[in-house]
């Protein structure tokens, strides 16, 4: 069983990076796992080139580490990680608050209210990539309402690692309330209704504080079980040569 699927000829570059970033997310990479190019160029069917470059995108969004002289690895988070990266959510998502309170229109929020259903429908059918899919797809779209390129730049530079980082949640704690994040977006959709700034704003403030919470204590524990075995393993048999 591979990893991954053979590449299609066009945008080599960025097919292979976005195969990589969703095995990084979904937890099929996990932190520490070595990338080998030489696996990566026969499960994918591609040359070393768009790899090598697909590898330098990953290391800019920070999902990949390079090590002089041993390769790449997936990123482990620390817990200061975590919180930076939720801290940072929370400022970009109010921003974004600030340039959509008044101009969201009933028919964004049936839109709001549609994703919100389909999520739920998702933990019902026990989806959980699809879950998680619509829950960065509701946080997305509120973000690229706002048509502000620099706040969605900044976005693009940290979802993925926000995706990863909810992922690692899921590991370390499998019976985690998946409807929580159901309620927490009926609540941001509630006060965005109401037109009430400072409301959505308290609204995400708490929910990332929380958020954060439970992922720092999902890398602990993580990190810790790291920790207690062997050097990391290789997900991608093949040597480098």
């Amino acid at each position: 069983m591979t990893l991954f699927s053979q590449i299609r000829p066009l945008n080599l570059r960025d097919q292979v990076a976005e195969q990589i970033r969703t095995a990084i997310i979904e937890g099929r990479l996990k932190p520490n796992d070595h990338i080998s190019e030489n696996a990566l160029t026969d499960e994918l069917g591609v040359s070393r080139t768009p790899i090598r470059e697909a590898l330098i995108i990953l290391e800019r969004e920070a999902l990949i580490v390079s090590v002089p002289h041993r390769g790449c690895f997936v990123r482990a988070f620390t817990e200061e990680d975590v919180a930076a990266l939720m801290t940072m959510r929370t400022t970009l998502e109010n921003f974004a608050a600030e340039l959509n309170i008044q101009q969201l229109t009933d028919a964004d929020y049936i839109h709001l209210d549609t994703l919100i259903e389909m999520q739920r429908r998702y933990i019902e059918q026990g989806d959980f990539k699809q879950v998680r899919s619509t829950d960065m797809s509701f946080h997305q779209f509120l973000i690229n309402y706002t048509n502000h390129p620099l706040l969605m730049r900044s976005w693009q530079s940290i979802v993925a690692q926000i995706a990863a980082t909810l992922y690692l949640r899921a590991d370390a704690q499998p019976g985690y309330d998946e409807y929580e994040a159901i309620r927490d977006h009926q609540k941001i959709v509630e006060a965005y209704r109401a037109r009430d700034l400072a409301r959505v704003m308290a609204e995400n403030r708490r929910i990332n504080a929380r958020v954060a919470g439970e992922c720092v204590a999902a890398v602990h524990e993580l990190n810790q079980r790291a920790s207690e075995k062997q050097p990391p393993r290789n997900r991608l048999k093949h040597p480098e040569g």
